[in-house]
């Protein structure tokens, strides 16, 4: 099964994803890692992005990568630049998880098993939904998410409430979604959530 697991900052993604991963065995494709990656030199992300913005973003040694703060400063300051910028990152970013998918499909069908991928994303759209068979919503209150961005990021409140407004809002997640994991308490109760949803499948190493 090829799950997409959503939800804004700081609401715990990456734990249900590491569980998964520990306890059922998948394997786990981060959107956010893969764009970081695809923006190194070597890949044609990084050539589409220095021959659209120039080298002003790039750092100024001898590897010439991206320089991630020029970067930032630059698109976030301009609408046309984000999105310019995410109408290379992103198909390539999908296109990355697609190949990936089709692989483990492969070779899951050649031992006769089933595939099993996590792709664990904060920009749901329809590519991502056609993608996967099912999407998880990770939900954690406001309060819960800042403290926890703080705690873990040591950024400020108005920090994080600058990145959650940006973000897309929980009613638009839960559009995309099939199911909702409440993770805003006990992480006993988010496991026991994931091990409902995962039905008959059995941890990896059960008997």
């Amino acid at each position: 099964m090829i799950i997409g697991i959503t939800g804004g900052i700081g609401s715990g993604k990456s734990t249900i994803t590491e569980m998964l991963k520990d306890k059922y065995g998948y394997i786990i494709l981060k959107t956010d890692d893969i764009a970081k990656e695809l923006e190194e030199p070597g890949h044609e992300v990084y050539e589409q992005l220095k021959s659209t913005f120039g080298s002003d973003i790039l750092e100024d040694t001898a590897e010439l990568k991206i320089d991630k703060k020029k970067f930032a400063a630059l698109i976030y300051g301009d609408p046309e630049a984000m999105k310019a910028a995410e109408e290379i990152i992103h198909p390539a970013a999908w296109g990355y998880c697609e190949d990936v998918i089709a692989s483990e499909k492969k070779a899951a069908g050649e031992k006769r098993t089933e595939a099993k991928v996590v792709v664990e994303s904060a920009l749901p759209c329809e590519r991502y939904r056609r993608m996967c068979d099912e999407i998880w919503f990770v939900y954690a209150s406001t309060p819960v998410r800042i403290e926890r961005l703080m705690e873990t990021r040591g950024y400020s409140p108005e920090k994080c409430r600058k990145i959650m407004d940006e973000q897309i809002s929980d009613e638009e997640f839960i559009i995309f979604s099939d199911y909702i994991i409440d993770n805003s308490t006990d992480l006993k109760e988010a496991e026991k959530r994931v091990d409902e949803l995962m039905g008959d499948l059995q941890p990896e190493g059960s008997v």
